[in-house]
C-alpha cells in the first residue's frame, strides 16, 4: 500500500471513530416498563433534543413523538445534556367516595430523568408506566425562578387509525359533538383545536389520550387543529377565553410540574373504559376526612320548567318527589336568590329538612370571565364573599352547590376551580361544576368534587333537533370517551319530550342511562309527573339503583355502536346497555361476574313494543347462565340481579 492509500485509511477510521463516539454521547434512551411488562415507554436525546415513544409487546402504539418546552427564559428545546436519573415504584390504595370503583390501585415503575440546557437550568421529564397506560410531564426543579410557559413541543404521534373526537371551544365548555370514528389526522373544523379526550382505534389497540392532576401552576391544554399523519401537537388555551381574561401562558414559581399527559392503551374497549389512569395520576387526598362526603340521586326542575327555581311551591313539588322517590338530593337551580311566588329560600331549606331532602344550590363562577346575568353570580369569584357563603350555606344545612358558566381553561380559572373546591371543603359541601373543563384527577385531590358536566349532556333536548336525532350514537360514544375521564353529569333518564325536539331514544335507553352512565351526583332530569306516572317497578328501579360503585366491567360494545355494562354495588349488580344505532340488535350476554356459590333474582327491563314502552320480567340467573336480550333501534335494557 502506498503512502497515500496508508495516510487515507487511517484519516477514515479516526474519522469513524470519532462519529461513533459522538453518536454515542448525542443519542442515548431510557425505558421504563409496566409492572407487568406490556407497556413500555421510552424517551431518547438525540442530538440535544428529546423525544418519546410507546410500545405495547413491542408495538409502536405512539410513534416517536416531539417533547420539549420553553419559557419566556429559559428553553428546553435543544443542546439538552444528561444529568441523572432516579427511579421508584408506585404502589398506592385508596378509596373514593364516588366513582367507577371501591377501591383503587395505583401500581407504576417511574423514572425522572434530569437534563441540563446551556445555561444549565435543568428540566426533568417523569416517565410512568402503569399495565393499563402511560404518562409524562414536565418538571422544573431548579429552585425561586419565575417560569412563564410560552411553548410546548409535545406530540402525540398515533399510527393509522379512526378517531373519536370533539373539536375545542373558544368559550370550552366541552360540549361540542363528538366526531364518530374520523381518520386520524382529520384537522379539526377552526383554529381552536381539539379538545381531550382523544380515543382512537388504530390496527390492534384502543387508545385514550387526555391530562391528568391539573394544580394552580397550570393551564388546562389541548390539541392543535393541524394533525398531519396523526400527528397531533399540543396547545394551550385560546387568548379569548373567558371574555379574554387572563393570560393563556401558565406562570409559577420553580419548583413545579406541568399536568400529566397519559394514554390508555389496551387491546379492546373494556381496557380503556375500566381504566381509573386520570385518578391514579392525581395528587393524592387534600382535604382530610371525607366521611360527610355522600354520593346520590337528586330531582332536578329546570328541565322540564326553566322558571321553577324561582317559584318556591314548585321547588316544594320536587323536594317532594326525591322524598317519593328515595333520592337523597333536590337542585334548586339558577335565580333562586330572587323567589317571585310563595316564599323565600329560606322557606324552602325549612321545607327539605322536614322531608329528610338536601339541597343542592346552584351559583354562577363569575367573575370578569363571563357576562352570563343569571344569579347568584360574583360570590363564588370574590374569595372573602365565598368564604362568607360557605359559611351561610353550612349553617342552613346546604349539603352541595352546583357552580356553572367558567368559559375558559386558563390558569387563573383553574386556580378558581381548585379554591371554590378548597373552601367547600371547609364547610363540609359538596361541589358539582357545569359549563367546565373535563375532569382532570380532581376527583382523587378534592373528593368533594362529585361531578362535573363537560358534556352535550339531556338539557340540548331543549332547543337542539340534531342533537335529539344524535343522541342514541353520541351516549354511546360518551361511555369510551367522557365518561372514562371521570363522573359525567349528563343529567340522564327523560322520557318527556320537548316539542322542538322528540327523543329518538326508546324509555328504555333512557331507563338504561342510569347504569350505563357514572356520576356522583345523579340528577334524574324529566318532570315529577313524568317519573310518578311510570310503571311501579320502573319507579322502585329508580328509587333503588346506585350511583356510585364498587366495581365496573364493560361487558362488549365499540363507540357510536353500542355498549353494555355491568356495575357491581355491595352484593348487587346491575347490567345495562343501550343501542347506538337505528337498527335492532340481539345480543348473547355471558355473566362470569357472577358468584358461581349463588343464585341471583332480579328484574329485565327490555323495549317494549313501542319506543316508548318499558317491559320488565322476573328473572334468575347463575354465573353460568346467558343473558339473552334484543334492543330495538336506538333501544336499550337494565338487568337488576340480587343474591
Amino acid at each position: 500500500m502506498n503512502t497515500f492509500l496508508r495516510k487515507l485509511t487511517l484519516t477514515l477510521t479516526v474519522s469513524l471513530g470519532l462519529l461513533t463516539a459522538t453518536l454515542a454521547q448525542t443519542a442515548k434512551e431510557w425505558k421504563v416498563y409496566s409492572p407487568d411488562r406490556s407497556l413500555q415507554i421510552n424517551l431518547e436525546l438525540n442530538n440535544g433534543c428529546l423525544s418519546y415513544y410507546v410500545q405495547n409487546n413491542g408495538a409502536d402504539i405512539i410513534r416517536r413523538s416531539k417533547l420539549g418546552i420553553e419559557s419566556s427564559t429559559d428553553k428546553f428545546t435543544g443542546e439538552l445534556s444528561f444529568v441523572n436519573e432516579l427511579t421508584r415504584k408506585i404502589n398506592e390504595i385508596y378509596t373514593l367516595p364516588a366513582g367507577k370503583t371501591g377501591v383503587y390501585r395505583a401500581n407504576a415503575n417511574q423514572a425522572s430523568i434530569t437534563f441540563a440546557n446551556g445555561q444549565q437550568s435543568q428540566v426533568t421529564i417523569d416517565l410512568r408506566a402503569y399495565n393499563d397506560g402511560v404518562a409524562f410531564r414536565y418538571r422544573f426543579p431548579d429552585s425561586a425562578k419565575t417560569y412563564t410557559l410560552v411553548k410546548e413541543l409535545t406530540e402525540f404521534a398515533v399510527p393509522e387509525a379512526s378517531a373519536w373526537m370533539q373539536p375545542y371551544g373558544h368559550d370550552p365548555a366541552y360540549e361540542n359533538v363528538f366526531k364518530n370514528g374520523i381518520a386520524a389526522g382529520t384537522a379539526a373544523k377552526d383554529s381552536s383545536g381539539w379538545a381531550f379526550p382523544a380515543l382512537f382505534h388504530t390496527k390492534d389497540h384502543w387508545l385514550f389520550i387526555a391530562e391528568s392532576n391539573i394544580t394552580a401552576d397550570n393551564a388546562a391544554m389541548h390539541l392543535q387543529q393541524n394533525c398531519d399523519n396523526g400527528v397531533y401537537k399540543i396547545a394551550f388555551p385560546l387568548a379569548g377565553e373567558g371574555l379574554g381574561q387572563g393570560s393563556p401562558y401558565p406562570v409559577a414559581v420553580t419548583p413545579f410540574a406541568t399536568a400529566w399527559r397519559l394514554v390508555i392503551a389496551g387491546k379492546n374497549t373494556s381496557a380503556i373504559v375500566q381504566s381509573n389512569l386520570v385518578n391514579n395520576l392525581a395528587q393524592p387526598n387534600a382535604i382530610g376526612s371525607v366521611s360527610w362526603v355522600k354520593p346520590g340521586r337528586s330531582s332536578w326542575s329546570w328541565w322540564s320548567d326553566h322558571a321553577s327555581s324561582r317559584n318556591i311551591p314548585t321547588m316544594k313539588r320536587f323536594i317532594d318527589l326525591s322524598a317519593k322517590m328515595n333520592w337523597e338530593y333536590s337542585l334548586v337551580d339558577a335565580n333562586w336568590n330572587i323567589p317571585t311566588e310563595g316564599g323565600t329560600i329560606e322557606d324552602l331549606v325549612k321545607y327539605a329538612k322536614q322531608k329528610d331532602v338536601k339541597l343542592t344550590l346552584w351559583y354562577n363562577s363569575g367573575g370578569p370571565h363571563n357576562n352570563v346575568t343569571e344569579q347568584p353570580r360574583d360570590v363564588m369569584f370574590n374569595p372573602d364573599t365565598r368564604k362568607l357563603e360557605m359559611k351561610k350555606l353550612h349553617d342552613w344545612g346546604v349539603k352541595a352547590i352546583k357552580v356553572d358558566f367558567f368559559q375558559s381553561d386558563k390558569q387563573d380559572v383553574m386556580k378558581l376551580y381548585l379554591d371554590i373546591l378548597k373552601d367547600a371543603a371547609q364547610q363540609q359541601i359538596m361541589v358539582i361544576f357545569h359549563g367546565s373543563t373535563m375532569p382532570r384527577g380532581w376527583a382523587r385531590t378534592y373528593p368533594n368534587l362529585l361531578s362535573m358536566e363537560s358534556v352535550r349532556g339531556a338539557e340540548n333536548y331543549g332547543w337542539d333537533p340534531r342533537f335529539a336525532m344524535d343522541a342514541a350514537e353520541l351516549n354511546t360514544i360518551y361511555v369510551y370517551t367522557r365518561n372514562v375521564a371521570g363522573s359525567m353529569d349528563y343529567t340522564p333518564v327523560t322520557f318527556s319530550d320537548y316539542k322542538c325536539c322528540p327523543h329518538t331514544t326508546t324509555n328504555t335507553h333512557e331507563l338504561a342511562l342510569s347504569v350505563v352512565f357514572e356520576s356522583g351526583m345523579m340528577h334524574f332530569a324529566d318532570s315529577d309527573s313524568s317519573y310518578l306516572s311510570q310503571d311501579a317497578a320502573v319507579k322502585k328501579f329508580l328509587s333503588d339503583v346506585p350511583n356510585a360503585w364498587d366495581e365496573t366491567r364493560l361487558i362488549q360494545g365499540e363507540p357510536g355502536k353500542d355498549a353494555v355494562i355491568a356495575r357491581r354495588k355491595g352484593k348487587n349488580w346491575y347490567i345495562a346497555g343501550i343501542n347506538g344505532e337505528n337498527i335492532s340488535k340481539n345480543y348473547t350476554i355471558n355473566l362470569p361476574f357472577l358468584d358461581h356459590k349463588k343464585s341471583y333474582r332480579g328484574t329485565l327491563f327490555t323495549d317494549g313494543s313501542t319506543t316508548r314502552t318499558i317491559v320488565h320480567n322476573d328473572v334468575v340467573k347463575k354465573k353460568d347462565n346467558k343473558l339473552m336480550v334484543t334492543m330495538m333501534p336506538k333501544g336499550g335494557f337494565v338487568l337488576e340481579l340480587k343474591p
